[in-house]
């Protein structure tokens, strides 16, 4: 009970991250359905402006201020607001040379709403920090859902205007004014639970521990969002600079956006399933447990490995019935197959990125995201104007992979892993439904019903497979088991 207990106070902020999640990875499929690729290429050009000052706001500057006392946070409260003041009026006027290099201009406006979301973006920041150090989970739960449902709610109305003749781009912009009207709601929310004032400015000490803890922070939750940013910058012109006409390349590039959805669902039960181990190693390290940790560390990377495996490979074989139902269209399946590699390594650098910040290994997280990223820079130009679309997928991967081995040859370093007892028959496993997958996608569709069907009877076969092989041969083991939602019940059924 007492290693349940290290967990209790963020059950409530887990499960509502999760519905932060699920609802972040859905909206983009009416979106598609009614805008079209071309309205969803607009929107993802945007959208990683928005997402990274969520982040910032919502899990890493909030993990700072939560370690330090109240007058650190007010510190922190006067820097984030005359820096954000700082950014948007810069931002402003640079937003049309922006979109320019982004490929297209018409993205001026959308650009400009989208940077709005940095005036509230201080006090919740902030505020969220003190009520985390203070452990009111339930309100900062209660300001994540009113920050979604807000979001979401605008860009279903976004959707309905297209509909009525608005332009992609403007119903992009009411859709992109969702972040900030979602982030405003969590503003007001959060500030009848108290006043924040600013106080003197932060020690260039302070300073510099206040940027490196929030970059780090931040780390594992822009992997995605940064990769998205350098498409935004890369893909666009690189399609018409292979000789695809503006409206061409804007198709491609939604389509290729199509795979954001899917990845994010892919994550959802990856990351949800394995973090929460992180509680029970830090507080091995804390208490000189080496071979604790140790067992944790391994336990936490299996369970990674396990379920980023399976979601990947099995979103990679039924890519064509799911981007049918989904999208209206199978098209470019093999980049969307591609892409879902991301999957497995996104998943493994989440692990690795909380794993190596419990033993303070900093540096190394820098080098590994500086890395992958300079390798997705290179291969998409490179790639794309060899393989078209394919190539950015193709450099996706690969940029991850480079991110992936940087983190792991420190893992290796600094904990004892023992991983190889499982991984001949979790491979055979793979193999196994992959194998199965296959002969499930000959049943034929060819329209969005047909294609449902096929994709909840792979979906079934895989869950089936998967389910039964982990535990017949104890893939996660009993002990590890009960650390995990649902875990008493699957313990059972091994019994």
């Amino acid at each position: 009970m007492a290693k349940n207990n290290v967990f209790n106070s963020v059950i409530i902020l887990t499960v509502s991250m999760l519905l932060v999640k699920i609802l972040s990875a859905l909206y983009r499929v009416p979106y598609q359905n009614v805008l079209g690729d071309t309205g969803l290429y607009a929107y993802q050009q945007v959208y990683p402006v928005a997402a990274i000052v969520a982040v910032l706001s919502l899990n890493a500057v909030p993990s700072v201020i939560s370690q330090f006392d109240h007058e650190y946070a007010e510190k922190v409260y006067r820097l984030l607001r005359i820096s954000s003041f700082i950014l948007l009026i810069l931002f402003m006027i640079f937003s049309g040379l922006i979109a320019r290099l982004m490929g297209d201009p018409n993205l001026t406006s959308m650009l400009r709403i989208s940077l709005l979301v940095l005036l509230p973006f201080s006090f919740v920041a902030v505020a969220r920090g003190e009520l985390q150090q203070r452990d009111a989970m339930r309100t900062i739960a209660v300001s994540q859902l009113i920050d979604q449902v807000i979001r979401v709610s605008v860009i279903l109305l976004g959707i309905y205007l297209y509909t009525t003749g608005f332009s992609i781009y403007e119903s992009g912009a009411v859709s992109i004014l969702g972040s900030f009207l979602g982030i405003s709601g969590a503003w007001l929310y959060l500030r009848r639970k108290g006043r924040i004032k600013p106080a003197d400015s932060l020690s260039k000490t302070q300073l510099k521990q206040f940027l490196l803890l929030t970059l780090f922070y931040a780390l594992s939750y822009l992997i995605m969002i940064l990769w998205q940013l350098v498409d935004s910058f890369t893909v666009l012109n690189m399609l018409k600079h292979i000789g695809y006409s503006l409206q061409d390349s804007r198709e491609l590039k939604g389509i290729y956006d199509r795979g954001a959805s899917l990845i994010q669902m892919g994550l959802i039960v990856t990351t949800s399933f394995a973090l929460v181990l992180i509680p029970l190693l830090a507080q091995a390290k804390r208490q000189g447990h080496h071979q604790e940790m140790n067992d944790y560390a391994s336990s936490a990377l299996k369970i990674t490995i396990v379920f980023s495996s399976a979601a990947s490979i099995g979103l990679l074989n039924l890519i064509k019935p799911f981007n049918l139902f989904l999208f209206k269209s199978d098209t470019e399946a093999v980049t969307l197959a591609v892409y879902m590699l991301a999957v497995i390594f996104v998943s493994l650098i989440i692990m690795f990125t909380a794993m190596l910040q419990i033993t303070e290994d900093y540096q190394i997280q820098a080098i590994g995201v500086v890395s992958g990223l300079l390798t997705k820079i290179v291969l998409n130009i490179v790639l794309i104007a060899n393989f078209g679309i394919l190539g950015a997928a193709i450099a996706t991967v690969s940029g991850l992979v480079v991110y992936t081995i940087v983190l792991f040859r420190r893992i290796i370093q600094r904990y004892t892993l023992q991983l190889k007892s499982f991984t001949v028959r979790w491979a055979m496993t793979l193999v196994v439904m992959s194998i199965v997958l296959q002969f499930t996608l000959q049943l034929p569709f060819t329209d969005r019903l047909s294609a449902l069907i096929v994709s909840l009877v792979g979906v079934a076969a895989g869950v089936l497979i998967v389910g039964s092989a982990m535990i017949k041969f104890k893939i996660i083991s009993a002990d590890e088991w009960i650390h995990l939602p649902f875990g008493e019940h699957v313990i059972r059924w091994m019994k």
